[in-house]
């Protein structure tokens, strides 16, 4: 029997109809106003964990640039359809203005991420976001290469061991997960995302998050705590463990669980993952936090000749 304690949350159609906007990315844009579908405000796609409050754009976010929203959004749409599909499918599938969407594709036929059939006037994805795969294997391959040592510890200790990259000011996305080999087990999803500050990894990575305190506690004030605490003690908290090299959430985050982790940093100090061990409550211990601690060192070590590619 496995428990699980898991925090949470296309379609690609030919369409046959052409219109003038739809032409050699070489020739002339499309008239303004023409074939516009109804507008809407740019936005990014909300991710909703549980356990995530907020929009996720945090005064230290940034502004997110419509532009760049719009290009991933049509080389997502692009990535899951079935066929090739025409100019006018897509910007009515995606609400983007017609121009703009020509725009786009225009420029990443150009940069070889999209193709474009002349005869057919449809798009499809291009063989250039094969050289953004390749990149991204290559990480997925240096983060792997420490799994057999998250195997192990969570083996010998019964726990759930997890390493989790920190994705944007205010979000940390989980990337490796390890289980124990007890009936009853904790198990996360890989690719979920939850707010930096939540649990003991976020004990480690709020004093070398680079955020002010405002922005820290703004954080902390949209986080669902099962166990509530006050901003003062968990920046306390979040101290010692800056001081000692390690955190403990003692079931603050999770009614029933306790997590220890440590920080992995990137070249320039900051935080770039936290490696977290996670249990059930009577099974926790201050000695044991230390030694499991320890161990979770060795991950950070591990990863050490592989920080500049991460």
């Amino acid at each position: 029997m496995v428990g699980t304690a898991k925090r949470s949350r296309g379609r690609g159609v030919t369409d046959g109809v052409k219109t003038r906007a739809e032409l050699d990315p070489a020739a002339e844009l499309p008239k303004r106003g023409r074939g516009r579908p109804p507008r809407r405000r740019a936005g990014p796609d909300a991710e909703s964990e549980e356990g995530e409050a907020g929009s996720g754009r945090g005064t230290d976010a940034g502004k997110s640039v419509g532009a760049v929203l719009n290009c991933v959004k049509i080389l997502k749409f692009l990535s899951r359809a079935r066929a090739p599909v025409s100019l006018t499918h897509i910007v009515q599938e995606l609400e983007i203005n017609t121009s703009t969407g020509f725009n786009i594709l225009r420029t990443l036929v150009q940069e070889d991420y999209v193709r474009f059939d002349p005869q057919g006037k449809v798009y499809s994805i291009g063989l250039g976001v094969m050289e953004l795969a390749r990149g991204a294997a290559t990480v997925a391959s240096d983060v792997n290469m420490v799994r057999p040592l998250m195997e192990r510890i969570a083996r010998e200790h019964n726990v759930t061991v997890t390493l989790w990259r920190r994705i944007a000011a205010d979000r940390m996305m989980l990337v490796l997960e390890a289980l124990g080999t007890g009936n009853m087990r904790i198990k996360m999803s890989v690719g979920q995302r939850l707010p930096l500050l939540i649990g003991a990894a976020g004990r480690v990575m709020a004093p070398r998050s680079g955020l002010s305190r405002e922005e820290l506690e703004r954080q902390f004030a949209s986080i669902r705590w099962d166990h509530p605490l006050v901003f003062e003690d968990f920046m306390a908290q979040a101290d010692e463990a800056a001081e000692r090299g390690w955190g403990v959430d003692n079931g603050n985050y999770a009614v029933g669980t306790a997590s220890v982790a440590v920080l992995i940093r990137n070249e320039q100090g900051g935080p770039l993952m936290a490696c977290t061990a996670t249990m059930f409550l009577n099974q926790f211990d201050a000695a044991r936090a230390g030694g499991l601690a320890a161990e979770l060192e060795e991950v950070s070590r591990a990863l050490a000749p592989a920080l500049p590619h991460l």
